[in-house]
């Protein structure tokens, strides 16, 4: 079965979000107490939902809720903006609808945090719709988001869905819904985290994609 649908996640795979989601990180560690994220710490941060990523300061679900409210106030003031697009991304956007394949963003990002960023970025119309999370712990997990583009494009053949990601959750989501599965290098994630999660490729560049969307029919 050729693939007709491509889904992408976005921190890390469209976008590189690091400079405001790392600041409002800080400022939110610094308001309860705690000393900036390590580069070790942060690396393990974007990809899995909140609840994970804040996973290092605490196990109090209390602290870590409290923390996540405070992040989310500075990034929705003015962090969710702090981004650069990959190189590459919006011409590959363009190849990918020009031949038919219809495109949608996947991410533990909240919805309402996604859909704006995707738009400010200039990448909406590319993409029939941007779904992201919409609670926090298992609710953010990727096959919970990718379940939920299934069902509001009326997919019903995941062997005819491509997941992109830079994460290994992006990998376990492709995989808990019997999709394909290719992994970035340019992100935040390594070749060995996106191989051990299952990529049939990983691309150096985002015009490799469209050859590797090719290949599976």
């Amino acid at each position: 079965m050729a693939i007709a649908t491509v889904l992408f996640d976005l921190d890390g795979t469209l976008i590189d979000s690091s400079p405001g989601i790392r600041r409002c990180v800080d400022e939110s560690l610094a308001h309860h107490g705690f000393p900036r994220i390590t580069d070790e710490q942060f690396s393990r941060f974007i990809g899995p939902p909140l609840t994970t990523g804040f996973g290092f300061v605490a196990s109090d679900e209390m602290l870590i809720e409290s923390l996540i409210t405070v992040y989310r106030e500075h990034y929705g003031a003015g962090g969710m903006y702090e981004y650069s697009v990959y190189d590459g991304i919006p011409e590959l956007l363009t190849r990918l609808s020009d031949a038919g394949f219809r495109l949608a963003v996947a991410t533990s990002k909240r919805t309402a945090f996604a859909q704006p960023v995707v738009e400010h970025a200039g990448l909406d119309s590319k993409f029939e719709i941007v779904v992201g999370s919409e609670r926090d712990g298992a609710g953010a997990e990727k096959p919970v988001v990718m379940r939920s583009v299934f069902e509001q494009l009326a997919i019903i053949d995941p062997g005819a869905v491509m997941m992109i990601g830079d994460r290994e959750h992006d990998g376990h989501g492709a995989a808990a819904l019997g999709t394909h599965f290719i992994g970035v290098s340019w992100g935040f994630g390594d070749r060995e985290e996106l191989q051990a999660a299952g990529a049939f490729q990983i691309a150096d560049h985002p015009s490799e994609i469209e050859a590797f969307v090719a290949s599976i029919s």
